[in-house]
């Protein structure tokens, strides 16, 4: 399959690197049929599948995308031969499968890439995307889904959990992704959230950072704890306004059973914003390594700004923080304080959860190592950054309201 030596993931879930193995079409064939008790190999629309109960599975083996791509990026390739299938089984009744094989030592993953949205193109030997990371969430968790950048979905599978999948569906094995879901679904309701009624809100709830300038984030702190007290779910999920001694200074703690099981950052982002930034690079790691898995929990924003609407908003939220009792740090009031900056209103659109983990990690720590001096040679702190172009290396839940 090629001599470049890329991203692969070993039975534990361990990233190594070596070339792709070399898959027969007999020796994919029978790594399905050993996953698929009573399946066989047969010939459908003139093509061989592998059949199993009602369903009909196309298979091709996931292999690295290529020269010059990043080595974490693979693929399978669908010929055009696959939507006559697709066109057959839908008359016959038949459930209809586009599934790529990963087989590297003694793991075994399959990857089920939903055939509408390629369909819907009218593949013609395109390519299905998968990343190092899909495959690292399938061997330790068993199974995982997500919906790539483009819309596509792609669910994840160990081997040993693969007849289980397609009798059932895909069963969630993440409780955090779910209470985020059910978070986002009320969260994301497409309105236009005003600045000064946000903060209004914060400062009758007691909120602690109810005066802060970039007011948008804190509000998304204020509303997810206030939202994991109400439905009690503080047992998944707390938000942190207070380190704890010894520990990491946070805002998310991801619990299991009421137990630490890793840290997050939650973060207001503008919609526009090409990176994800993250946190001073020391700590970060020294988090990784004993957690394992680190989150950042991503709600992107269209944006208004009191400067394009004469000020109006900002001097209201200026004035209004003054007759409540806060002392800005300026010696003489200001109403056109923060005026550069001020958002006087946002409207969440987007959220996406990012995991770095043992198998992406590196992607980071190539990208911040560079250049750690600041212009006059002073030492400057490293900052974790995800790239737009690397999101689906790290992406493990979406959902916007733009689609």
């Amino acid at each position: 399959m090629g001599n470049v030596v890329v991203d692969q993931i070993g039975a534990a879930g361990t990233l190594l690197h070596g070339t792709d193995t070399t898959l027969s079409v007999r020796a994919r064939a029978e790594l399905l049929l050993s996953a698929l008790p009573g399946a066989t190999r047969e010939t459908y629309a003139g093509v061989a599948v592998v059949a199993f109960e009602n369903q009909v599975i196309l298979s091709r083996q996931i292999t690295y995308l290529g020269t010059p791509w990043e080595v974490y990026k693979k693929r399978i390739q669908i010929p055009k031969s696959w939507l006559e299938v697709h066109r057959q089984a839908a008359q016959d009744g038949l459930v209809v499968r586009f599934v790529g094989v990963y087989h590297y030592e003694s793991s075994t993953i399959f990857v089920d890439f939903d055939p509408i949205t390629y369909i819907a193109r009218k593949a013609n030997n395109s390519a299905a995307h998968v990343s190092t990371n899909d495959l690292f969430q399938a061997q330790t968790l068993g199974q995982f889904s997500r919906q790539d950048k483009n819309g596509n979905r792609l669910t994840s599978v160990r081997s040993d959990e693969f007849a289980t999948y397609l009798r059932s569906g895909y069963d969630e094995p993440n409780p955090h992704v779910e209470v985020l879901d059910r978070f986002s679904e009320k969260f994301l309701d497409g309105s236009r959230v005003e600045g000064l009624r946000a903060v209004q809100e914060m400062y009758t709830a007691g909120w602690p950072d109810k005066f802060q300038n970039e007011w948008a984030g804190f509000y998304l702190e204020f509303r997810l704890s206030r939202y994991l007290a109400e439905h009690d779910l503080q047992s998944h999920i707390t938000v942190q306004k207070v380190k704890r001694k010894g520990e990491f200074d946070y805002d998310l703690r991801f619990l299991d059973h009421g137990v630490l099981a890793h840290y997050g950052d939650l973060k207001a982002s503008n919609i526009t914003v090409s990176g994800s930034p993250g946190n001073d690079a020391a700590n970060f790691f020294r988090c990784l390594e004993e957690f394992g898995r680190f989150w950042y929990v991503i709600y992107e924003h269209e944006t208004w700004h009191g400067r394009d609407n004469g000020d109006v908003a900002t001097i209201a939220w200026n004035e209004w923080r003054r007759s409540v009792g806060h002392v800005g740090r300026e010696a003489v009031y200001n109403p056109l304080s923060y005026a550069r900056k001020f958002k006087e209103a946002v409207r969440f659109v987007r959220v996406k959860v990012l995991e770095v983990n043992q198998a992406n990690v590196g992607v980071v720590l190539g990208d911040f190592q560079k250049d750690f001096k600041q212009p006059d040679g002073s030492l400057r702190q490293g900052k974790v950054m995800i790239q737009k172009k690397d999101i689906d290396n790290f992406l493990i839940y979406r959902k916007s309201i733009e689609t």
